[in-house]
């Protein structure tokens, strides 16, 4: 039996990021504040990390998101930028951790065509 879809699963996002290794997080985070930096409406702000999911994994997807996490604070920061976001941890699917970061207003209006 397959587990139920996500709620969030479907949540509109710019792009969807897997970061599976400690490796992949600079490239992501780059990407990440860069589009901060440079969209024209900061209110469309909508990213989807996707970590590793499973028995052995979820020490390593907790390590992932901390420092991902703590990375582009650090990058917004050190830009002068006032993070003004949501985080969203959810399970994606069977072998994904999902993890949103999105502006309170996206959230607001996904939510709120949801119901």
């Amino acid at each position: 039996m397959e587990p139920s879809k996500s709620f969030y699963a479907d949540f509109p996002v710019l792009e969807t990021i897997e970061i599976k290794e400690i490796s992949d997080i600079h490239e992501a985070i780059k990407k990440m504040v860069q589009s901060y930096v440079v969209r024209n409406d900061p209110l469309e702000f909508s990213y989807r990390l996707l970590l590793p999911r499973g028995e052995e994994l979820t020490t390593q997807s907790k390590r992932i998101g901390m420092t991902a996490r703590a990375e582009f604070l650090l990058s917004l920061r050190i830009k002068k930028l006032k993070p003004n976001l949501r985080e969203i941890r959810y399970v994606h699917d069977v072998g994904h951790y999902g993890w949103l970061l999105v502006d309170p207003t996206v959230y607001a209006r996904f939510c709120a065509a949801r119901s």
